[in-house]
């Protein structure tokens, strides 16, 4: 989707799919990291993201991630440790149901999530277990700055105009200094 977008749009756009714990030679002028962020559960591997992160950027390159920012995500998961949706697809009727389970020590989400697909009276069910690690400001903030990043803006959502804090989502805009 991104680049046909920026196929229909003016100038030069190149894009590159690559692994966050392992810099590039190649530096760009943005880099945005989408929702993989809360998969990194140790310390030393988060320290090694935002080394590749700086690495990787031009000098005054922007960065644009998103996480799951801890407090609001616990909030909102000790209230509502249930989710399920149901929709209509072409190959069937999709029960998505996803049950969290807090770890306030370690700031992880214990994450089971179920997929049934139900096509032509035939019902095919997936199970997934899996573990995030959520992030505080103060933490983003003191990786950024510790690999020279500068200028950050917090936000609820990839619309400015949604504070942090309001949402269980944190989007972080940064430039290199």
């Amino acid at each position: 989707m991104a680049r046909a977008s920026a196929d229909a749009g003016r100038g030069s756009v190149s894009f590159t799919v690559g692994d966050i714990l392992a810099p590039r030679v190649d530096r760009y002028d943005a880099v945005l990291c989408r929702g993989v962020l809360n998969d990194i559960l140790d310390d030393d591997r988060r320290e090694t993201a935002f080394a590749a992160f700086a690495g990787t950027l031009r000098p005054g390159g922007a960065l644009i991630l998103d996480v799951r920012e801890w407090r609001t995500s616990a909030e909102r998961k000790a209230r509502e440790p249930l989710f399920r949706k149901r929709v209509s697809t072409d190959r069937g009727a999709l029960t998505f149901t996803s049950v969290t389970t807090l770890n306030r020590e370690s700031r992880l989400l214990e994450i089971s999530e179920r997929h049934e697909l139900i096509s032509n009276g035939e019902t095919r069910v997936s199970d997934h277990q899996f573990v995030m690690r959520c992030w505080e400001r103060d933490e983003l903030g003191e990786r950024l700055s510790r690999h020279g990043f500068a200028e950050a803006a917090y936000f609820g959502a990839y619309d400015p105009g949604v504070e942090a804090g309001v949402t269980d989502r944190l989007v972080v805009v940064a430039r290199t200094g």
